[in-house]
């Protein structure tokens, strides 16, 4: 028997080969273009975008044949050599994840989470980058952190409040942290929500006008 196949042999197990490309091909679309994710196809040496799925139009307001013509700086905000060097970086495995902001189609700012590592896509090493928007999460972790630098502040004051002032036995100003003498309700004000108004009470009110100091019993 000989080792050696037939022409229509031959042709059958390059049919079965072709038959095997075109359902993995067609699982590759089905998991890209469906994924709820959203995804970008990019040439590491050009920045091309090669492909982008239906979320990631949706996302930034682009059709497929717009991407097509369009580079990832042109979506982010960072300079050109930035973005290069962080694809080259992720093209080599060294960082996979990143933090950038991107332009949406209605010039929009979004803050965003990539993903992104090289595959062989047709013959060829591209990056697969897998986007999330991260826009409202940056804005409560500012809002947090604003919050805490708040009450830091505040306990730092309160915790002030609370040790031993220096303060003049004769015209009752207060020493601060820097030696200089503040009158108390300048400091108090400036350390608190607390507010001043002035009067005089009845004992100076007969010291300073004896003249207007009417006696209890009368």
């Amino acid at each position: 028997m000989s080792d050696k196949l037939t022409y229509e042999e031959l042709q059958q197990h390059v049919a079965e080969l072709q038959d095997r490309a075109d359902k993995a091909e067609g699982v590759y679309k089905s998991l890209f273009d469906h994924s709820h994710s959203i995804m970008l196809i990019i040439h590491p040496e050009t920045g091309h975008i090669l492909d982008a799925n239906t979320t990631a139009c949706e996302y930034y307001g682009y059709t497929k044949q717009e991407f097509r013509k369009m580079r990832i700086m042109d979506i982010n905000v960072l300079s050109a050599d930035q973005v290069f060097e962080k694809m080259q970086k992720a093209q080599r495995g060294e960082q996979k994840h990143f933090t950038f902001p991107h332009r949406l189609a209605s010039g929009e700012i979004k803050d965003v989470e990539v993903f992104s590592g090289p595959i062989t896509r047709d013959g060829e090493e591209v990056l697969y980058s897998i986007i999330h928007d991260i826009s409202e999460r940056k804005t409560h972790e500012q809002k947090r952190d604003q919050l805490i630098a708040k009450l830091e502040q505040a306990l730092a004051e309160i915790k002030t409040l609370r040790g031993i002032l220096p303060i003049c036995a004769s015209c009752k100003k207060i020493r601060d942290g820097a030696g200089n003498w503040t009158k108390i309700e300048t400091y108090i004000s400036q350390h608190s929500e607390v507010d001043f108004t002035h009067g005089i009470c009845p004992d100076c009110l007969s010291q300073l006008y004896p003249e207007l100091h009417v006696p209890d019993h009368e």
